[in-house]
């Protein structure tokens, strides 16, 4: 290993741990108000059967076509206002979601980027070092599919 290979390695795990827990925080806040959202707009199990109808419809839609059965396209033709309902309630709180990650860039640009600038964050042997963009991505991602899951947001399939 490099000099400033090991030099980075030892810099790096503070940078590394604090912003994991940032993205940690900004996730679970994410999915905590997105779930709130749901409940106040909606209801959850109203939202939660919604989705179930609407993922039922659109693969009876989608079988409907793929086997040209025009008896079944026009049974759904008929839901398809009803369908068209659902998911524009289902809309609102979404919505209102598509405003608050920019409250988490600015976080992040004003934050995040002055503070820590272009050195490396983290470090992966074989890689080596990932800046703030980078690693804030990855770790992102992370509690993000982490927090969906442990808060309950994900869709019905």
């Amino acid at each position: 290993m490099a000099l400033a290979e090991w030099l980075l390695a030892q810099e790096a795990p503070g940078a590394t741990i604090t912003i994991m827990i940032v993205c940690a925080a900004v996730s679970f806040l994410n999915y905590s108000i997105n779930r709130f959202l749901i409940s106040h707009f909606v209801g959850w199990d109203q939202y939660r059967n919604m989705q179930k109808e609407i993922a039922e419809y659109q693969s009876l839609l989608r079988q409907a076509i793929r086997t040209n059965d025009r008896k079944l396209l026009e049974k759904l033709k008929k839901r398809e206002s009803t369908i068209a309902s659902m998911q524009s309630k289902m809309a609102k709180p979404q919505l209102l979601m598509t405003i608050i990650p920019f409250i988490y860039i600015l976080i992040w640009w004003f934050v995040l980027l002055p503070f820590y600038g272009t050195r490396p964050v983290a470090y992966i042997p074989g890689i080596g070092g990932i800046s703030v963009v980078w690693w804030y991505f990855m770790a992102s991602f992370l509690f993000g599919i982490l927090a969906s899951r442990l808060i309950g947001i994900t869709p019905i399939e």
